[in-house]
């Protein structure tokens, strides 16, 4: 008898997880719908530039602008001098900020100028690190100083920009 009592206790206890695990199945959710993120908006903003140092060099602006087929940022007053485009697709989440300015750039007096990034790993320039715009680059004249009618100028920037 107490074998038969014992397998009668077993197939209960086996129904009570079946019917527990039945109960207390959760439902399918359905996948949620979030709004997709322009990648550009975490560059978006005023910024105040300071050197290495911790000197106040200057204020720019980066906002969103759309051309047809190409996403990117301008920028107003780089250097305290330039204002460009700056190529970062919507979709493109990374915190790269790929400067690549046109060649010549032309400053705010009408000057040209070769402005490139100079590829710094150890200040980790071209990046947005929190609300810091670390920007590593060069400026010279050595193809227009002659023509332009000023002195010949080459100089590598290492700054700040933080994030108002």
């Amino acid at each position: 008898m107490t074998g038969r009592l014992h397998l009668i206790r077993l197939a209960l206890c086996g129904l009570y997880l079946v019917i527990c695990s039945v109960g207390c199945r959760k439902d399918k959710e359905c996948p949620s719908l979030a709004p997709s993120v322009d990648g550009r908006d975490k560059f978006v903003g005023q910024y105040e530039v300071f050197d290495t140092t911790g000197l106040y060099l200057y204020s720019m602006e980066i906002m969103k602008a759309n051309d047809p087929g190409k996403d990117s940022l301008f920028v107003v007053n780089w250097g305290d001098r330039y204002n460009f485009f700056v190529r970062h697709e919507d979709g493109d989440q990374t915190d790269v900020f790929n400067i690549n300015p046109p060649y010549p750039s032309y400053d705010h007096s009408g000057k040209r100028w070769a402005l490139s990034r100079v590829p710094d790993s150890a200040f980790m320039g071209s990046r947005l690190i929190n609300d810091t715009l670390r920007m590593s680059y060069e400026v010279n004249n050595i193809a227009f100083y002659a023509q332009d009618g000023v002195p010949f100028f080459t100089w590598s920037y290492r700054e700040y920009g933080v994030k108002q």
